[in-house]
């Protein structure tokens, strides 16, 4: 991130609304560097919490529910509203922060384990939207309650509603058990199929249905899988990248001012909006793999439009919030995909996902500053967006794909069937 002095308005208030506001009151956030170097520290703290997820799976907890980062948000804002101090609060932001990490990949985990794979996208399509929704009603009555009563009064809120979270979180039922099978080995349905009347016969289609899924990872390669976490990086790279500068090039660029900054802050949740919608709405029928391709290629598309409309602030704007629509459809059609790569080991890949995402969010937060510093302008910054979105891409069409169906192949006994995976 760039200085404190020259951080743009938008960057602070989309991330947390009332940092602004509560570094007032806690001199010590008003350090140089001290925003930025707060918030990668907590993004980079968020991993150890997706590592507690990947080793779940190797201990076969099969009751994981989201009620242990519910824990770690309201302990982490009632610590922030009981107390003043800078180790309070930063003690309060860290948990909170690693409530984040523990969550998502959970929750995700936990409602594609209830749903399956042909209605997933839409299931955690309407999940991820709920973010955004409670952006437009968190922000303004958090921003009264801090004018009304003062600014600890949000976090003691969140707090208490943490708390019956909680409770609502652990009475939740618990996922159902996944068929723990090796990929090496075959199903019962396998070794118990009748003689055909031709050599050549392959499974019928239900036989070859349960053999897909107790590994659809067989037919590639664990390595292939390892693939997919790299286009989430990219992914996450080139938008930060690009994104943690914008308010200030808006700034320089065209003399904007904070009003305008928080009208186009609301513009581009309405947009975040709108594309965890379209995912809820388009990505089963078109498919996770064809979706994540679409979104790549149209972010890729607005990031070389920016070379063209640097001089109109009404195109401009209108490119930044095809970006950030593109972005976020592109990321939540990542979780149904990545859900599907193994799901014997489902809360491993969601979690290695997310820590990707911090990763590549990390590594974007330390470069786009970075460029601008160094050159005031964003053509830098396109050309690093583009060519990671496009190494993104290719990475995915490596990737493995879970919605690919086995072909079917004629014998010369006259029945047909899918061939084998292996």
């Amino acid at each position: 991130m760039v200085d404190s002095h020259r951080q743009s308005p938008l960057a602070q208030c989309r991330r947390a609304p009332g940092l602004p506001f509560s570094s007032h009151h806690c001199p010590r956030f008003k350090c140089q560097h001290g925003t930025s170097r707060f918030t990668c520290g907590r993004s980079i703290l968020r991993r150890p919490c997706g590592h507690r997820l990947w080793a779940s799976d190797r201990k076969k907890r099969g009751k994981t529910r989201p009620s242990f980062g519910v824990v770690f948000f309201s302990i982490g804002a009632l610590g922030v509203g009981f107390h003043s101090s800078y180790t309070w609060v930063l003690f309060g932001f860290i948990l909170t922060g690693l409530a984040h990490a523990a969550y998502n990949p959970s929750v995700q985990s936990y409602v594609s384990a209830h749903v399956s794979y042909a209605l997933r996208a839409r299931a955690l399509g309407l999940l991820e939207s709920s973010w955004s929704a409670s952006w437009f009603v968190g922000v303004p009555i958090g921003g009264f309650l801090i004018a009304r009563f003062g600014w600890h009064t949000p976090y003691l809120a969140l707090g208490v509603i943490g708390m019956v979270l909680v409770l609502i979180t652990s009475g939740l039922p618990s996922p159902p058990e996944p068929h723990q099978t090796k990929l090496s080995s075959f199903p019962p349905s396998w070794v118990n199929l009748k003689p055909t009347p031709c050599r050549k016969a392959r499974p019928t289609p239900v036989v070859m249905e349960r053999v897909m899924a107790y590994g659809p990872a067989a037919s590639t390669g664990r390595r292939r899988l390892w693939l997919a976490l790299a286009v989430t990086f990219f992914t996450l790279f080139a938008n930060e990248s690009l994104m943690i500068v914008y308010g200030a090039w808006m700034e320089f660029r065209f003399a904007v001012g904070i009003n305008f900054l928080g009208l186009l802050s609301m513009f581009i949740g309405v947009m975040e909006l709108a594309a965890e919608l379209s995912v809820a709405l388009m990505v089963d029928r078109l498919g996770k793999k064809r979706a994540l391709a679409a979104g790549l290629l149209g972010a890729a598309a607005c990031y070389a439009a920016l070379f063209a409309v640097q001089k109109s602030l009404p195109l401009a704007i209108t490119v930044f919030g095809a970006i950030a629509y593109f972005f976020e459809f592109t990321v939540v059609s990542s979780f149904p995909y990545m859900s599907e790569l193994d799901p014997n080991a489902r809360k491993r890949w969601l979690s290695a996902n997310y820590s990707l995402m911090v990763a590549g969010r990390v590594g974007g937060a330390l470069a786009g500053p970075w460029l601008w510093e160094h050159t005031h302008t964003l053509y830098g910054h396109i050309g690093l967006s583009f060519a990671a979105t496009l190494v993104a891409f290719g990475f995915l069409r490596l990737s493995p794909n879970p919605d690919r169906k086995p072909p079917e192949k004629s014998c010369p006994c006259g029945s047909s069937s899918p061939s084998l995976p292996y």
